[in-house]
């Protein structure tokens, strides 16, 4: 027993009941008085062995326990609880702990081997650079703090999770960021109150501002260039500890259309893909619902050589057009989904036989028309060039509710539909702000202001030299 913080503790004893039944925790001696705490696989042991063993070459023992126990960090508090509480945290994040002469010390070696950084699978480009965030924390400060060397990143850090504590990191550019953004951020993150947050994605539906939108409010990614580049127009980044995806806001509704490698393109391809993008956006939400409509109510609209088409494809189909759409959606998000939790060799055969072998084997049996297996083949094929997948589950979902609405009013059904998704858009608020503005439309399609072309520029570049200086 010890009296120690005024309280007389065995705090060997103690540190030993709260690891309990942990048999992945390493116990060592380090002479008679003190006694060393670690998880192996949390640290660099072997910097750790080196930075131990520096201390006894050239002393006793007790003489390199003292020298040794200075560069260590002492753990304070008010109660025992407290004291032991911080020393218990400390190891558990991977640092060393130990007990000597009645007081607690921790001190941090070196984190353990984490995932290298590889290019991001599920935000791939061609152009540009291919280096994406990791699961460490660190790591990807690192990856940011490379591309902004500026002291005014700012980097504010959080604890969250009452049960499963862990560290998330608020990043934002001073004098770029409006005041008002960050404060509204720190005021959203200190109101958390979880059990565990175990990715950014989880983090992100409890800071946005409409949480029963099946929108996304806050832009996820894994890519550092997209990271810096939000941070540098003013908005707020969060990095979340064991997660490899970073989240920012106020994320804009065009910032989900928008790649990191468009900006590495020549301008004129760059506003050709985006423009793009919006219209399959448009197609893929559209289509289906046309379908239906035009064939349950507004055949009239039809030119007559397409409606004798139509009109021999669906003869033999026992179904309405909505069940007969309704299907068909049904069994294409069937196959995304097996494709996307099966492993990548057995999913591509998926993908092949349930385009080429299932389409066809439904077309013979006469459950649907051929006309509506390329409407549908249309539409999931535009809602894959929709570069962010929280996006297109959104629309997956607003599809089916499409074809639903026109299948029983028609036209009128689609105006309904288009109405309240538009009212539903300008409705939306990120961190405060306006989820959707016409006014970003421009930076959107033309990357930002600095990349338009500009004529001055052209006609500079065509003057002689000498005409220059």
């Amino acid at each position: 027993m010890t009296n120690y913080y005024g309280m007389e503790i065995d705090w060997e004893n103690e540190v030993h009941k709260r690891f309990s039944q942990c048999q992945d925790i390493t116990v060592e001696k380090l002479g008679n008085q003190m006694t060393i705490f670690f998880f192996r696989h949390l640290l660099d042991y072997n910097l750790f062995q080196s930075f131990v063993t520096s201390f006894f070459e050239d002393a006793d023992r007790q003489d390199s326990l003292e020298r040794l126990i200075q560069v260590w960090n002492p753990i304070t508090g008010h109660n025992q609880e407290h004291i032991l509480g911080q020393f218990v945290e400390k190891v558990l994040r991977g640092e060393v702990g130990g007990v000597y002469n009645g007081r607690l010390y921790t001190i941090a070696v070196g984190n353990s081997t984490s995932r290298v950084i590889m290019p991001s699978d599920r935000e791939s480009v061609i152009t540009g650079p291919h280096d994406a965030f990791t699961e460490d924390w660190a790591t990807n400060l690192s990856l940011i703090r490379r591309r902004i060397q500026s002291s005014h990143l700012k980097v504010i850090k959080h604890n969250i999770g009452s049960e499963y504590p862990i560290d998330i990191f608020m990043l934002y550019i001073q004098d770029t960021a409006e005041q008002e953004i960050v404060n509204e951020a720190i005021k959203r993150i200190e109101r958390i109150q979880v059990n565990q947050a175990l990715d950014g994605n989880v983090l992100a539906k409890r800071l946005d501002d409409a949480p029963f939108s099946v929108f996304p409010q806050w832009l996820g990614t894994e890519r550092p260039d997209v990271v810096a580049d939000q941070l540098k127009q003013g908005k707020v980044v969060i990095v979340t500890s064991n997660s490899p995806t970073v989240i920012a806001a106020p994320a804009h509704f065009f910032d989900f259309f928008s790649v990191s490698g468009d900006a590495y393109e020549r301008w004129h391809f760059s506003v050709f893909i985006r423009i793009l993008r919006i219209f399959v956006f448009i197609l893929s939400l559209m289509l289906s619902a046309f379908y239906v409509a035009i064939t349950t109510y507004h055949y009239q609209f039809i030119p007559s050589p397409l409606l004798q088409t139509m009109i021999q494809a669906r003869y033999r189909v026992p179904f309405s057009p909505m069940i007969e759409a309704l299907m068909i959606e049904g069994v294409v998000e069937l196959l995304r989904e097996a494709g996307a939790r099966l492993p990548s060799k057995i999913a591509q055969t998926i993908g092949i036989v349930g385009g080429l072998v299932i389409g066809q084997a439904i077309v013979q049996a006469g459950l649907v028309s051929d006309v509506l297996i390329v409407a549908v083949a249309a539409s999931a094929l535009s809602s894959f060039i929709v570069p962010n997948y929280t996006m297109e589950t959104s629309m997956r979902l607003f599809r089916f509710l499409n074809v639903i609405l026109a299948g029983y009013l028609g036209y009128f059904g689609i105006f309904l539909f288009v109405t309240l998704f538009v009212t539903h858009l300008c409705h939306i608020k990120t961190l405060s702000k306006e989820y959707i503005m016409l006014s970003r439309f421009p930076r959107f399609t033309f990357l930002s202001y600095r990349k338009q072309p500009r004529m001055s520029a052209y006609l500079w570049n065509k003057l002689p030299s000498k005409s220059k200086r």
